[in-house]
């Protein structure tokens, strides 16, 4: 399922278990993306939002399916970081900048 980011983007992972919180989250995180939209860009970052559902249709290696919250997957496809509610939106930025695929990117 998120294979094909891999190297191309880094992912923001939504998951939670109760359909209205999660379109709340949804439209949060929504929101978040369009105020930062350029800085967005620049980290080439994308949001998914998955529900249980997609654990029957998809294998998830990332997400365990009992633990609800946001999950940052880097551009290697690997798990940075975990916030089990949108705390994560608050450093997002200064966790992304101090990867150093990001830093690598700077620098150029």
């Amino acid at each position: 399922m998120f294979q094909k980011y891999k190297w191309e983007k880094r992912l923001l992972i939504s998951y939670f278990h109760d359909d209205e919180f999660q379109s709340f989250i949804k439209e949060e995180i929504n929101r978040f993306f369009i105020n930062n939209n350029q800085a967005i860009k620049e980290r080439q970052l994308k949001h998914i939002a998955i529900t249980r559902d997609d654990f029957d249709i998809n294998q998830i290696p990332l997400v365990n399916k009992d633990t609800f919250g946001l999950y940052l997957v880097g551009l290697d496809g690997t798990l940075k970081r975990y916030s089990k509610d949108l705390k994560l939106l608050e450093s997002l930025f200064d966790v992304i900048d101090s990867m150093p695929m990001r830093k690598m990117g700077m620098e150029k």
